[in-house]
C-alpha cells in the first residue's frame, strides 16, 4: 500500500494534467473567437454587457427551495441566460468571451472575498469557455435577426443552447470535483444532474427577455433586465432573514431546554432527527416533517418550568409528583402560543402523550384524533427514553435503559394501544436500516 504522501501526490497530479488541458483548450478557443471580434468591433459592446453580467454573477438570487432548509437552495444568477441570449444575438464568439471575462473577474472577486485559490478561477473559467463554446456549435446555424425572436426555430435553439451549456458545464465540473475530492464520476454527475430540470425551468424564460432586449436595443436594453432582478433578490434576501429568525428562534428555544435540563440535550436532538426520518419514509411532505423536526425539538420545552427535584428524582414518582410531569406538554404550548410562525406545532406538543386507545393525556383522545405527527413524536420520545441518553449524565436518573432490542419490543408490544401500529411499523424498519449501515461502517 502507498504511503498517504504518495497518493496525495497522485491526486495532485491528475488536477494539474487537469487544469493544463482545460486551459490549453479554453485559451485556443479565446483566441480563435477573439479574431472576429476586434473585426466585427463589437468591443464597446462586449464591455458593457460584461459589466452587467458580471454585477448578476456577483449578485446571486439565494433563496431555499423549502423554507425549513436555510441551507438549501436556488443559487439564481442570469448571467448564464445573458451567454445564451448573447449567442443567438450577435453570434458564439462573443458569447465565449463574455462567458470567459464574467466568470473569470467574478471569481477573482469571490476568490479574493472568500479565500479560495486562484486556480480554481481559472478551472471555472475554463468550464465556462468550453460550455458557451459548445452552445456555438448547436446554435450558430440559427440567425434571430433572419428568423425573429418569436419564430419556433429561435425559441427551439434558445432551449437547446441552455440544455447544451448546462449539461456540458455539468460534467466538466463533475469531472473536477471528482477528481479532486477522489470520488466517482458517475456519483458526482448523478448529484450534480439532479437540479438541471429546474435550473432549466428557471433560465428560460430570463434568456428569452434577455435576447429578446438585446435584439431589440442592444446592451443597454440589458438594464430592463437588470433592474426588477434585483428587486427581486431584495425580496428574496429579507424572506431569507425572516427564515433564518425562525430557525434562531428554535434553536434558542432548544438551547433553553438543554440549559434547564442538561441530560435533555442528547434526548431531544435524537428525538427530533428520529422523528424526521420516519415522517419521510411515512410520505409527509418535505415541509411537514420539518415541522416535526422541530416540533420533536421542542416537545419537552415545557419541562423547563417544572420543579427539578421532580424531574431528576431518582426514585419512582408518587402520584402526585406523577401528575405534575403530566402537565408539561400543555406548559410548552402555552409558553409557545404567542409566537404565530410555531402556531402548527403547537397542537403535536399539546398531543405527544396521547395513545390510540385514548389512555394517554392531557386530552385522552383516541387513534385518528391524534395528529399523525404527535403520534411519530410520541414514539420516538418513548423509544429513546427506553434506550437512555449516549454518556451516563444524559441517562434518566429513574429507569433501566434498555438495549435496542429490548426498545424495539417494547414498541411493538404497545403497538395498537399505547402507540400508533403504522408509525411503530416504519419506526422500526427506520432503526434497522440505521443499524445495519452503522455496522456495515464499522466493519468497514
Amino acid at each position: 500500500m502507498p504511503p498517504l504522501d504518495e497518493h496525495a501526490m497522485s491526486w495532485q497530479e491528475r488536477i494539474r494534467y487537469w487544469t493544463v488541458t482545460l486551459g490549453v483548450l479554453a485559451v485556443s478557443l479565446l483566441a480563435l473567437t477573439g479574431i472576429p471580434l476586434i473585426h466585427e468591433r463589437w468591443l464597446p459592446d462586449l464591455l458593457g454587457i460584461v459589466l452587467l453580467a458580471i454585477a448578476a454573477e456577483l449578485l446571486l438570487i439565494r433563496y431555499p427551495l423549502r423554507p425549513e432548509y436555510t441551507d438549501r437552495g436556488i443559487w439564481l444568477s442570469i448571467s448564464t441566460p445573458i451567454v445564451i441570449a448573447v449567442v443567438l444575438v450577435y453570434g458564439w464568439q462573443f458569447g465565449v468571451w463574455l462567458d470567459a471575462l464574467t466568470s473569470f473577474v467574478a471569481g477573482v472577486v469571490t476568490a479574493y472575498v472568500r479565500n479560495v485559490r486562484l486556480q480554481w478561477v481559472a478551472v471555472n473559467t475554463a468550464h465556462s469557455v468550453l460550455s458557451a463554446s459548445a452552445v456555438g456549435l448547436v446554435a450558430a446555424p440559427f440567425d434571430v435577426s433572419q428568423v425573429g425572436v418569436l419564430s419556433a426555430a429561435t425559441l427551439s435553439a434558445l432551449v437547446l443552447g441552455l440544455l447544451t451549456y448546462m449539461l456540458v458545464n455539468t460534467a466538466l465540473v463533475s469531472a473536477t470535483v471528482a477528481l479532486a475530492e477522489g470520488v466517482r464520476l458517475r456519483w458526482v454527475l448523478a448529484q450534480t444532474t439532479l437540479s438541471l430540470p429546474r435550473d432549466i425551468l428557471l433560465m428560460t424564460p430570463i434568456s428569452f427577455l434577455a435576447m429578446a432586449a438585446l435584439n431589440a436595443y442592444g446592451a443597454v436594453g440589458l438594464l430592463g433586465i437588470l433592474a426588477p432582478y434585483l428587486a427581486l433578490r431584495q425580496a428574496f434576501v429579507l424572506a431569507l432573514r425572516q427564515q433564518e429568525l425562525y430557525h434562531q428562534t428554535i434553536r434558542s428555544l432548544g438551547f433553553l431546554v438543554q440549559r434547564a435540563h442538561p441530560y435533555t440535550g442528547g434526548h431531544l436532538q435524537r428525538v427530533a432527527l428520529w422523528a424526521r426520518r420516519v415522517a419521510e419514509r411515512l410520505g409527509l411532505p418535505p415541509d411537514r416533517c420539518e415541522l416535526v423536526y422541530e416540533a420533536a425539538l421542542l416537545h419537552d420545552l415545557g419541562k423547563t418550568v417544572l420543579d427539578e427535584r421532580v424531574l431528576n428524582k431518582p426514585a419512582r414518582l408518587t402520584a402526585e409528583e406523577w401528575e405534575e410531569i403530566k402537565k408539561h406538554p400543555q406548559l410548552g404550548a402555552e409558553i409557545l402560543r404567542d409566537t404565530p410562525f410555531l402556531a402548527p406545532i403547537i397542537p403535536w406538543i399539546v398531543m405527544h402523550h396521547e395513545r390510540p386507545d385514548g389512555a394517554g393525556y392531557p386530552f385522552g383522545l383516541k387513534g385518528e384524533q391524534i395528529p399523525l405527527e404527535a403520534r411519530v413524536i410520541a414514539v420516538v420520545d418513548a423509544f429513546d427514553a427506553m434506550i437512555g441518553g449516549e454518556a451516563p449524565n444524559q441517562r434518566r436518573p429513574h429507569r433501566r435503559p434498555l438495549s435496542l432490542d429490548e426498545a424495539l419490543s417494547e414498541l411493538e408490544r404497545g403497538a395498537g394501544t399505547q402507540f400508533d401500529a403504522q408509525v411503530v411499523r416504519v419506526f422500526v424498519e427506520v432503526v434497522q436500516q440505521w443499524r445495519e449501515q452503522r455496522e456495515a461502517k464499522a466493519g468497514a
